[in-house]
């Protein structure tokens, strides 16, 4: 009882510490030697850096795993981040790298987000019942294997334009990618979802991928239990 008792009163101070603080405040704290800070950091982007990182890998153990491996670096290389502003495009860089790496270590990839060579022209091929047949609680899973089988390109740009909600400018940002790239993948991903699932997303703000819970714990005692090891 007192350990989830003392476990809430940290969560409490945490959100608070988010809503609060600007990133490269807690990015100075934790450089000046306050490693626990770095938590305020994960929680703060898990859920961000897990959708980018399970838009590109469509696997979400994977996703999970790269988001580990990419806060591990990103804490060994705090001081590289040169700031003030930009903090969030720079982390989304270093996971959506991470998560590219990966697969193209496993020969499921062999092209860049923005490989002109890429043909992000291949119609997707959807195995969908009419929407009106099903449930609210069966379309979320529809649509997350909807948007799995988009371009990768395509899939990660609509990902964080359309569930993260991120600007066209931040997107580039954290993508490495030019605004007009991103600007015409959106596009793209829209049309080829557009006839199913588009009016549902905008209309009922559908959540997806959610990253939190359990699964946000896990990453930040995993992350936290390495760094104070090493």
């Amino acid at each position: 009882m007192q350990l989830n008792k003392t476990r809430n009163i940290e969560s409490v101070s945490i959100k608070k510490a988010i809503s609060t603080t600007t990133d490269i405040d807690i990015v100075k704290r934790v450089l000046a030697g306050n490693a626990d800070a770095f938590e305020i950091i994960m929680r703060k982007y898990n859920q961000r850096l897990y959708r980018i990182a399970r838009s590109i890998l469509k696997d979400e153990h994977e996703a999970m795993d790269v988001v580990q491996e990419a806060y591990v670096k990103v804490y060994y290389h705090l001081d590289t981040f040169k700031g003030p502003d930009g903090f969030a495009s720079w982390l989304s860089r270093i996971v959506s790298n991470e998560a590219l790496m990966r697969l193209r270590k496993s020969h499921r990839i062999n092209y860049t987000l923005d490989d002109p060579m890429h043909d992000d022209n291949d119609e997707p091929v959807f195995d969908v019942q009419p929407i009106d047949l099903i449930a609210a609680d069966q379309l979320r899973g529809l649509l997350e294997k909807a948007i799995d089988q988009l371009p990768v390109g395509n899939r990660c740009v609509y990902m964080m334009r359309a569930v993260q909600q991120l600007s066209t400018r931040e997107t580039a940002q954290s993508l490495d990618v030019t605004e007009e790239v991103v600007k015409t993948r959106y596009l793209r991903a829209k049309r080829l979802l557009q006839n199913i699932f588009e009016a549902h997303i905008e209309k009922t703000g559908l959540s997806l991928h959610e990253f939190d819970g359990n699964r946000c714990d896990s990453i930040v005692l995993t992350v936290m239990d390495r760094l104070k090891k090493n």
